[in-house]
C-alpha cells in the first residue's frame, strides 16, 4: 500500500464501488421474487413495472424506512420492518467492506496495524455509507406510484445506518488473523481494552441466547399450529412460484416474530393491533393479515399460571453470559472485575431494548397502526430478569459463597461424624459396664449364698453340742434321782 497522495483516492473509490455493488445485489434480492410472482400470478392484473415498484417499496421497508400506502384497503404509513431482510442487507454490507479491508491491507504481516490504516478505513467507510444512502434515496424516489410512496428521508437515514453498521462490522472483521508460529492471532473483540472485550463477548453470547430462546418458542408454536397455517395457505392458493415468494416473505418476518416471542418470554406484552396484546398471562388478538405464519399465534384466552415459569428460559441465557464473563475477568484486578460486572447487565438490557424497538411499527392508520412490543411493559421485567440472573451467578461464582458453603458443610459433617463416634464409644463402654456390674452382682450373690450356707452349717454344728449337753444333763439327773431316796433314807 503506497503512502503518496493516491492513498486517499484508492479507499474512496473502493468504498464507492462496494456501495454500488451491494445496492445492485440488494435490488436483485427483492426484484427477482416480485417479477417471478407477477409472471406466475395468472389472476393478477399487475404488470412487470408494478412488480418492480413493489420490490422497491419492500427494499425501503427492509432497511427500516417507511412507505405511505393509499390503496383503499390499507391507508397510511407502513413502518413494520421485515427484520430478516434487514439482517441480510447488513450481512451484504459487512461482506463487501470485509473484502475492501483485505485489499487495503490494514494489518501488516506481523499482525500490527500499518501506518494510515485507520485513515484509509475511515475514508472507505464514509464513501460506502454516503453512496449507499444516496443510492437508496434515488431508488425510493423511483419507487413512487399512485398507491405507494416511499419516504425518501427515512430511506436516507435507514440506508446510512445499515451501510455504516454493516460496513463497520466488515472492516473489523477484516482485521481478524489466525495465529501462526511467528505472529500471534488478531481477534476483533480483543482489540477492546480490558475488561470491555470480555463484556462484549459475554453480552453477545447472552443476546444470541435470548434471540435463540425467542426463535425456539416461535418454532414450537409453528409445529403445534400446523393445521391453522395450512388452512391459511390453502385459502391464499398462491401456486408454486407464489408459494415460494410467500415463503421468502415469511422467512423475512421470522426474526421479527422471534424478537416478539422473546419480549413475551421476558414478561412484556406484544401488541398485534388496537386493544390486543399477547403476554404470559393472556392472549387477546383480533383481525390479522392473512399470512400463514400468523396462524401460529396462540388462541385468545387466559393462559395458566405455570406459563410464567417460561421466564426462566431467558434468565438461563443471561446466566450463561454471566458465567462466561466471570471466567474471562477472573485474572483481572478487582476494580476491573467490578466494572465488568456492572457493564454486562447494562449492555444486555440496552441491546434487548434496541432489538425490541427495531421490531415495532404499524400497517396503515387502522387497527394495525400499533404492532410489536409495548416498551413500557418490557423495561421492568427485563431489568428484573437480567439483574437477578447476573447477581445470582456473581453470588455463586464471584464471591466466597461456594467455598464458605463447602467449608460449612464439611465442618457440619465432621461434627456429625464426631458425635456419632462418641455415641458409639459411650454405648460400648456402657455395655461393658453393665456386663461387669452383672458379673459383680452374680459374684456377690454367690458369696452371700456361700456365707448363708456357712452360717447354716455352723448352726447345725452347734446343735449337736447342745443336744449332747442336754443329754448329759438328763443323764446326771437320772443318776441323782435314784440316789435321792436312799440319800433321804
Amino acid at each position: 500500500m503506497s503512502t503518496d497522495g493516491d492513498s486517499i483516492t484508492t479507499p474512496l473509490v473502493r468504498g464507492l464501488l462496494a456501495a454500488l455493488s451491494v445496492l445492485g445485489i440488494s435490488l436483485a434480492v427483492v426484484v427477482v421474487p416480485a417479477l417471478a410472482a407477477q409472471v406466475a400470478g395468472t389472476a393478477s392484473s399487475a404488470t412487470a413495472l408494478d412488480a418492480v415498484l413493489i420490490a422497491l417499496d419492500v427494499l425501503v421497508l427492509g432497511h427500516g424506512g417507511g412507505v405511505v400506502l393509499s390503496t383503499g384497503v390499507i391507508d397510511g404509513a407502513v413502518t413494520l420492518t421485515p427484520v430478516g431482510l434487514q439482517i441480510l442487507l447488513v450481512l451484504l454490507a459487512a461482506l463487501s467492506l470485509r473484502r475492501v479491508g483485505h485489499r487495503l491491507e490494514l494489518v501488516r504481516g506481523d499482525g500490527v496495524l500499518r501506518v494510515g490504516a485507520l485513515r484509509d478505513a475511515g475514508v472507505s467507510l464514509a464513501a460506502f455509507g454516503g453512496t449507499y444512502a444516496i443510492g437508496l434515496a434515488v431508488l425510493a424516489a423511483i419507487g413512487r406510484s399512485a398507491d405507494a410512496a416511499p419516504m425518501v428521508t427515512s430511506a436516507v437515514v435507514s440506508g446510512a445506518l445499515v451501510a455504516v453498521g454493516g460496513g463497520l462490522i466488515g472492516l473489523l472483521w477484516s482485521l481478524r488473523r489466525e495465529p501462526t508460529t511467528a505472529v500471534p492471532g488478531v481477534r476483533v473483540l480483543e482489540l477492546l481494552p480490558a475488561p470491555y472485550g470480555a463484556v462484549a463477548r459475554s453480552a453477545l453470547l447472552a443476546v444470541l441466547g435470548l434471540f435463540g430462546a425467542g426463535m425456539l418458542l416461535v418454532l414450537v408454536l409453528m409445529l403445534t399450529h400446523v393445521p391453522a397455517q395450512s388452512a391459511l395457505f390453502d385459502q391464499l392458493d398462491p401456486g408454486i412460484v407464489g408459494g415460494l415468494v410467500l415463503t421468502l416473505l415469511q422467512l423475512a418476518l421470522l426474526p421479527l416474530l422471534a424478537v416478539w416471542a422473546l419480549v413475551v418470554l421476558l414478561g412484556g406484552t406484544v401488541v398485534v393491533g388496537t386493544s390486543t396484546g399477547i403476554s404470559l398471562g393472556e392472549v387477546q388478538t383480533g383481525v390479522l393479515p392473512a399470512l400463514p405464519i400468523l396462524g401460529a399465534l396462540p388462541e385468545p384466552g387466559d393462559l395458566p399460571g405455570a406459563t410464567w415459569a417460561l421466564m426462566l428460559v431467558p434468565a438461563l441465557a443471561v446466566g450463561l453470559g454471566a458465567v462466561s464473563l466471570v471466567r474471562d475477568v477472573a485474572e483481572l484486578e478487582r476494580r476491573e472485575r467490578i466494572t465488568a460486572w456492572i457493564a454486562y447487565p447494562v449492555v444486555v438490557v440496552v441491546a434487548v431494548l434496541l432489538l425490541a424497538g427495531l421490531t415495532t411499527g404499524g400497517i396503515g392508520d387502522g387497527r394495525l397502526v400499533h404492532l410489536g412490543p409495548a416498551m413500557a411493559t418490557l423495561v421492568l421485567p427485563l431489568l428484573g430478569v437480567v439483574v437477578l440472573a447476573t447477581g445470582l451467578v456473581l453470588a455463586v461464582l464471584a464471591t466466597d459463597l461456594v467455598p464458605w458453603t463447602r467449608r460449612s458443610i464439611a465442618s457440619l459433617r465432621e461434627r456429625v461424624d464426631a458425635a456419632e463416634s462418641a455415641e458409639r464409644g459411650e454405648g460400648a463402654d456402657g455395655g461393658r459396664d453393665e456386663v461387669a456390674d452383672t458379673a459383680d452382682d452374680e459374684h456377690s450373690s454367690g458369696l452371700n449364698a456361700r456365707d448363708e450356707g456357712a452360717e447354716d452349717g455352723d448352726d447345725q454344728d452347734e446343735d449337736p453340742d447342745g443336744d449332747r449337753d442336754r443329754n448329759a444333763s438328763s443323764a446326771d439327773d437320772a443318776d441323782e434321782d435314784p440316789l435321792s431316796p436312799r440319800a433321804g433314807r
